[in-house]
């Protein structure tokens, strides 16, 4: 999204006014805003109606890509604007999010994702705060987005144990209540899906889905089966899709609230996940912060090491993936992947993009 003619066509058919969105916004969070208010100016739609998730995480870009493409002090900058604006226009619109993929993702656990996500958030507190953010205002405004793997039991835990640490940590920078509930979205583990036998992915991602659910996610994204070998077609996007739909309109999972509580074994698990990763969580205040655990390379030799143990796992079989390294389908055919030209497409955004600044542009 670049114009307000790209927004227009992005959200064709789509009233903003009572249709949320979720949008990866990457460091552009603001400029998004931006062009999606002024198109709905444009429509004569109200921005107060507006409502979802713009997911600004820069931490996270930093995680995953190991590079910003401005200042971490620009982009908290922007943050800072973007969720005051939120504040005053866009009350029902969160502008930050913390995302557990990069960590995930790298082979991390689920106590790992936990405890990194929590001094992220920390992190953010800390940055409005000192911008003259209330910590009331900032805490409604960020999301968690977690990556959910096929421990069924642990990832429940993980859920229901992030939701106590994360009012554990509001709580001591004086949020009220309603800045202590924690906004939970879900989506599939990228890790562990094979290009191998990958229709076994769709059973994978269902029992994560369902995990999700059972855990109490406020949202939730279940990822096409052939996520690994290339961009999804059309027949694997609808098949995702419809996981949560059955979950939803047949299994009626949206009926049930915390349908794990009391559960002594979840109960359990609950707790000691919990502990281990506030303990974790502990030891990155002590280095200063998430950022500064970044820089000295912490959490990348934890999430090293514990990828090592699981690539050892599955290499000698100790941990099972069905398809791949138990019960292969030796006369398997893998589907064809779809690989788009990113080159040429980037190219051709640029020359489409650099005619619409000349066709607008008052000078020329």
């Amino acid at each position: 999204l670049a114009t307000v003619d790209d927004v227009a066509k992005a959200f064709d058919g789509i009233d903003l006014e009572q249709i949320p969105i979720l949008l990866q916004a990457g460091a552009s969070g603001l400029a998004v805003v931006v062009l999606i208010a002024s198109h709905m100016r444009k429509e004569g739609k109200s921005t107060e109606k507006l409502k979802g998730w713009i997911m600004v995480d820069p931490l996270g870009s930093l995680s995953l890509n190991g590079a910003l493409p401005s200042t971490l002090e620009n982009l908290y900058g922007e943050s800072a604007q973007l969720t005051i604006w939120a504040r005053d226009n866009a009350p029902r619109l969160r502008t930050m999010a913390i995302h557990g993929h990069p960590f995930r993702n790298a082979g991390g656990s689920a106590v790992q994702e936990l405890a990194f996500m929590a001094a992220t958030g920390v992190e953010y507190l800390r940055e409005m705060l000192s911008r003259g953010i209330s910590i009331d205002d900032i805490a409604q405004r960020i999301g968690f987005s977690f990556s959910t793997g096929g421990d069924f039991f642990m990832e429940i835990a993980k859920f229901r144990a992030a939701r106590l640490v994360w009012e554990r940590v509001v709580e001591a920078f004086g949020g009220n209540d309603d800045s202590k509930r924690m906004y939970i979205h879900s989506r599939t583990l990228s890790w562990n899906k094979t290009a191998t036998d990958p229709y076994v992915n769709m059973l994978r991602v269902t029992t994560e889905a369902f995990a999700s659910i059972c855990g109490g996610c406020d949202s939730l994204h279940v990822a096409p089966f052939d996520e690994p070998i290339g961009l999804p077609g059309e027949f694997t996007r609808r098949i995702a899709r419809n996981v949560h739909i059955i979950l939803k309109d047949e299994c009626h999972f949206d009926k049930v609230v915390d349908p794990a509580g009391g559960c002594w074994y979840v109960e359990s698990i609950t707790d000691a996940a919990a502990r281990k990763a506030w303990r974790l969580f502990q030891e990155i205040e002590k280095r200063g912060g998430m950022f500064k655990a970044l820089q000295e390379g912490f959490p990348q030799r934890l999430l090293a090491d514990t990828a090592a143990k699981r690539e050892k796992g599955i290499a000698t079989r100790k941990d099972a993936f069905v398809g791949t390294n138990k019960y292969p389908n030796l006369l398997e055919r893998t589907p064809e992947a779809i690989q788009p030209d990113y080159d040429a497409l980037y190219m051709n955004r640029l020359t489409q993009l650099a005619q619409y600044r000349s066709a607008t542009d008052p000078d020329q």
